[in-house]
């Protein structure tokens, strides 16, 4: 049995498994997780034991408990962590079937910690190898004790039994999944933590600092994902760019929302130019650090799900009340038509959108190089822009670790990411007049087929400017950054198409499964309703749906009375040699098990005596069946001559009427 004993290690690495799938916790956590249960196994595999240091190893499951309290890590990382090391320290030392058992319950915990804080479609494949995983371990720690009882060479457990069970498990649970109650919870593990746009990861930030650290790393964590309506032309230009809020607060080369731009009255509006039909769409967005909702320029009518309300926050951004816990759905209808002018009210405000210090003085330059003279403001952002989108774009930030990034960027390197693009244009507008802000927000992703919807990750968070055209009193959009290559899911490789399948899988699972809620079971029920409604004459419509209903009822009450009715009538299962724990005897304990069922703890053996003392004229047969069933139980045989003379058996009780 010493294939056994490394199955004492699948619930340990089960458990290890689920927890680094949740993305809850950093690589280096996972890596200090995995270290106690690494060294279980190496000292399994030396076949040792570390039994002389017992006192030792418990010891530092103890400081690593002290340590994670001291060190304030929270509840659910300390709860974590020791029973990872309590783990270890279970695997270096002798085990007896009580601390074996002990392993697979501290795996389960940390399994049942883990499965309330995520609710993702890689959790999912876990969960079934946890469960399929417990079955064979809970196989093999109960096989152990029956092959001790029999005679001769002990046979594997049963393993090859273990798909089926799993399938019948998850039929069972996608059964309850559809007709029992729903319940709403919210929960996530951790919080998420806050990213700018420049020196660290990509994602949205209400910050713009040049002078701020060194290259963007890709986040390719979903954004929002946006399922356009039916037949809408366009939809990828009208939504090109996805607008967040607006930073006017200029504080030397560092842009910042501001207290004095007009919050948003759930409304936005692009350049002047020809109206369009209004356009639909879905918008899905993922748990963010800044409850703040992306849409598209247009007069935008936003109708979030029950129960969730929006508001007008800084920066003319439209926000959550609070972050988001889970995925939510929010509907838009946007009408890509010309707005109502606007007026800057005040000469505060004014000057607040051409405020512009020292440090922009290379842009100033930089902008009478290329377009000099008097020119209107339309005129001087499109040439300007013209000449920006010259340079490359890059996110690896060489101009980042200069005294005066933008002199940089625009005198020597030449090469920057959008915020660079964006904080050029929007100061160069201001030292000659215009009134400028940036605009943040995100670029329309990439087009998944396989689930019908656009895709928006922390990659595609983007920058542009606004400026103001006084003679239309309107702003408008002006995005001076040169077109970057396709990444991540929006390449041509074939990783990137398995990809883009992976994320229309998690998508199709958060929408019909996560979210499944009691409307849905209700609107399955109408369809399933206007199904046969619309089957059958007026006259039968309502007594069907009727019958439909009684019918549903009727079978739920029918299956749990047969399900009481098996279990009730079934015959006692007993030891290893008892009747019901051999499938052999099963045609004859249905027909003589009737008259005389087997007792408590009664063996094969004593139940067939027992049957001889009612038939003596079946003696010599049922003394043959008692001697094959002794050698299934207890000699390793095979149960082909027992299956044989068992149905032999039950056809001769049968003819003789006694039943």
């Amino acid at each position: 049995m010493k294939a056994g004993r490394w199955l004492d290690h699948l619930p340990p690495w089960m458990a290890w498994g689920a927890v680094a799938s949740t993305g809850a916790y950093s690589p280096a956590e996972i890596a200090a997780m995995a270290v106690p249960i690494l060294g279980g196994a190496l000292v399994e595999w030396r076949e040792g034991s570390l039994h002389r240091f017992r006192r030792v190893l418990e010891i530092a499951a103890l400081a690593v408990f002290l340590v994670n309290v001291a060190a304030r890590t929270g509840v659910l990382p300390t709860v974590v962590n020791t029973l990872f090391a309590l783990c270890g320290v279970r695997l270096c030392l002798p085990r007896a079937e009580a601390q074996r058992r002990q392993l697979l319950l501290m795996g389960f915990l940390v399994f049942l910690t883990t499965a309330v804080s995520t609710s993702e479609l890689d959790f999912l494949l876990w969960a079934l190898v946890w469960v399929s995983g417990g079955a064979l371990f809970l196989m093999q720690l109960n096989w152990e004790k029956s092959a001790l009882l029999r005679p001769g060479p002990a046979l594997p457990p049963p393993f090859r039994k273990a798909p089926a069970w799993l399938a019948a498990v998850v039929v069972m649970a996608a059964g309850f999944f559809v007709v029992l109650p729903r319940l709403r919870m919210g929960v996530r593990g951790l919080p998420l933590g806050v990213h700018g746009l420049a020196g660290g990861r990509a994602g949205l930030s209400d910050v713009l600092d040049l002078a701020g650290g060194g290259p963007i790393q890709g986040g390719g964590e979903v954004a929002l994902r946006i399922v356009p309506g039916p037949g809408q032309p366009g939809f990828d230009r009208a939504f090109g760019l996805l607008r967040a809020m607006v930073l006017e607060e200029l504080d030397g080369q560092r842009w910042e929302v501001s207290d004095a731009t007009p919050r948003n009255a759930l409304a936005q509006w692009n350049e002047p130019g020809p109206g369009g039909p209004a356009l639909t769409a879905e918008a899905f967005l993922s748990p963010s650090p800044l409850p703040v909702i992306p849409l598209p320029y247009g007069q935008a009518t936003l109708s979030p799900p029950e129960g969730e309300r929006l508001r007008a926050g800084p920066g003319a951004s439209v926000r959550w009340w609070f972050p988001l816990r889970r995925i939510l759905p929010l509907k838009l209808r946007v009408e890509p038509q010309e707005g109502e002018p606007e007026r800057l009210a005040g000469e505060y405000r004014r000057q607040l959108l051409t405020r512009a210090g020292p440090a922009t003085e290379s842009a100033l330059r930089w902008s009478l190089a290329t377009a000099p003279g008097d020119l209107p403001p339309r005129e001087l952002a499109a040439r300007l822009s013209t000449a920006l989108r010259a340079f490359r774009y890059t996110l690896d930030n060489p101009s980042g670790g200069a005294a005066d990034p933008m002199r940089d960027f625009l005198e020597r390197s030449r090469a920057g990411h959008c915020e660079y693009f964006a904080s050029a244009l929007a100061m160069m507008l201001r030292r000659r007049g215009v009134p400028a802000r940036v605009a943040v927000g995100y670029r329309l992703g990439p087009w998944i087929p396989s689930g019908g919807y656009f895709l928006v990750t922390r990659n595609e968070a983007h920058s542009w400017v606004e400026y103001y055209d006084p003679d239309l009193r309107r702003w408008r959009t002006e995005d001076p950054t040169p077109a970057a290559p396709p990444s991540g899911l929006g390449a041509g490789s074939f990783l990137s198409a398995l990809g883009r399948l992976a994320d229309s899988a998690r998508f199709a699972w958060d929408r019909n499964v996560v979210r499944f809620s009691d409307e849905d079971q209700l609107a399955g029920i109408e369809w399933l309703q206007a199904k046969v409604g619309r089957a059958a004459p007026d006259s039968l419509r309502e007594p069907l749906r009727a019958g439909l209903k009684a019918a549903a009822l009727l079978a739920a009450l029918g299956a749990l009375a047969w399900g009481g009715r098996a279990l009730l009538s079934r015959p006692a299962r007993g030891g290893t040699g008892s009747p019901g724990r051999l499938p052999q005897l099963r045609p004859l304990l249905r027909v003589a098990g009737r008259e005389r069922p087997p007792g408590p703890g009664e063996t094969a053996r004593v139940w067939l005596t027992g049957l001889r003392d009612l038939r003596p004229d079946r003696s010599a047969p049922l003394e043959a069946l008692a001697r094959e069933a002794d050698a299934v139980a207890y000699g390793g045989g095979e149960g082909t001559a027992l299956a044989r003379l068992a149905r032999e058996e039950a056809k001769a009780w049968r003819r003789s009427g006694r039943v």
